[in-house]
């Protein structure tokens, strides 16, 4: 994968993460009732949980994104991103949270309402990582690296099928 992909890929998990936990702890329980703020703050040491959240949102999950939505995806880029959002909701909800004593789908942070409320900061942060990162920039490449081998293999007289 190029550089510049990944770090565009990055710049836009950093602000979908950001846009993220303003959706979670700020817009959201203006629309649906109060936050979960106060249970994740005074329940968990705050700065380290905030850090690894950073640097998941900002660094692995879009590095997961450009892998798997040019392996398995097709569609425009926004909705590979909140396809790719709703699979790790999922995976946090299923697996991550009774690990960290929330039990499945956050029943222990106000069940469904808090489950839905965490599915509407995935999407957001999957729309913006979709939305800046793209993914049809790792197929371009892709395509562009098998022609440039396709014309490598033609301009030393051999075809392009013959390795």
């Amino acid at each position: 994968m190029r550089q510049y992909y990944v770090a565009k890929a990055m710049g836009g998990g950093l602000l979908g993460t950001l846009l993220q936990t303003i959706m979670v702890y700020g817009v959201a329980p203006l629309i649906a009732g109060p936050s979960m703020a106060g249970v994740a703050i005074t329940g968990h040491a705050c700065t380290p949980s905030l850090l690894v959240h950073l640097l998941s949102g900002s660094v692995i999950f879009p590095l997961g994104y450009l892998w798997l939505s040019s392996q398995a995806c097709s569609g425009p880029p926004v909705l590979q991103g909140m396809l790719w959002a709703g699979l790790l909701w999922f995976v946090a909800e299923v697996i991550m949270a009774p690990l960290l004593g929330a039990e499945v789908f956050s029943t222990a942070l106000g069940g469904l309402p808090a489950a839905l409320r965490a599915l509407l900061g995935y999407l957001v942060y999957g729309a913006t990582l979709g939305s800046i990162a793209g993914a049809s920039a790792p197929k371009d490449w892709q395509t562009a690296a098998r022609g440039a081998a396709a014309f490598r293999c033609v301009s030393s007289g051999t075809e392009a099928g013959d390795d």
